[in-house]
């Protein structure tokens, strides 16, 4: 193998390796995104959960005051 035919296979190795790089970090960003927003949408989701168990107050029924007799 003469320099030229080395240089050239150096080349196209280094661009393959550098595209199978690229490759494997758009899907690991998009994996990462993907599962923070999963995360995300766990908390949330929780949140409202524990927000939606507990009794409003509007919702408790209020007693009525009694009527005193008042005597004249």
């Amino acid at each position: 193998m003469d320099y030229t035919t080395a240089i050239l296979a150096t080349l196209a190795l280094a661009a393959l390796v550098g595209l199978a790089w690229m490759g494997g970090y758009e899907l690991g960003q998009a994996a990462g995104v993907s599962a923070e927003r999963d995360m995300a949408n766990r908390r949330v989701n929780g949140v409202l959960d524990a927000i939606n168990t507990r009794r409003p107050k509007a919702a408790t029924p209020r007693r009525k005051a009694a009527r005193k007799a008042v005597r004249a």
